[in-house]
């Protein structure tokens, strides 16, 4: 059996050197306690929190175009079967396609414009042309996969003029029968969203990423201040 020294049996032992002199031992060193990686948790950038948002607000405005064309779907005493989900599917789909594109379309167009009437103007008009544009482009591709068994072979004569014929008859289709489960009680949906666009990019100020200042400063003039040398 191995016999420690008193100073380590005992910690509190005070003892005495060859000089006379009394000596406290040293306190123990504790370590400090290294945190796990789970714990080191890095801000997240910008641009994270960008693409977040992003994300987050096309899901949402795709589920709200999918939830308006269900209720008029159901309103319609429509069955709920297959096609229903067909339909539901292209207008989620196209929605979120229409929101992911509409936001950053409406950023570029209020680069010289930041009044929030203008950012109101390009989220309206740009979540608008976005969420029917890709919505009535996802029905065409749907529609011309089901006559294409019917058509010519692919890349001929004949199989243009049908392919242009089925395009054109796909659009009538959604613009008579598609268009009409989205307004309008699409409208107000539209408006909140370009209220909140407005909202928020006034209380944080716009300001391009390439240091460009707006049209008007601070002095007023309409004149950015020259670069001091």
């Amino acid at each position: 059996m191995r016999l420690l020294p008193l100073t380590q049996r005992f910690p509190n032992l005070s003892c005495v050197n060859s000089a006379g002199m009394t000596v406290q031992p040293a306190s123990p060193v504790v370590a400090p306690i290294e945190r796990r990686g789970s714990d080191r948790r890095k801000p997240s950038t910008p641009l994270v929190r960008l693409l977040t948002r992003l994300a987050l607000m096309a899901l949402g405005w795709g589920a709200a175009v999918a939830l308006i064309a269900f209720s008029r779907l159901v309103g319609d005493d429509r069955a709920i079967d297959g096609r229903m989900a067909t339909i539901l599917a292209i207008f989620f789909s196209g929605g979120v396609i229409g929101a992911v594109t509409a936001f950053p379309t409406a950023v570029i167009l209020v680069i010289r414009r930041p009044q929030k009437s203008a950012r109101f103007a390009a989220m309206v008009v740009s979540l608008t042309l976005g969420t029917v544009g890709f919505t009535g482009f996802l029905f065409y591709l749907h529609f011309n996969r089901y006559y294409a068994a019917w058509h010519a072979e692919p890349f001929t004569h004949d199989w243009l003029w049908q392919t242009l014929f089925t395009g054109a008859q796909a659009v009538y289709i959604f613009a008579v029968t598609g268009l009409p489960l989205l307004f309008p009680a699409g409208i107000p949906l539209l408006f909140v969203a370009g209220l909140m666009f407005s909202r928020t990019d006034g209380r944080r100020g716009w300001r391009p990423q390439d240091g460009r200042l707006p049209r008007k400063d601070r002095r007023g003039d309409g004149k950015a201040p020259r670069r001091q040398l």
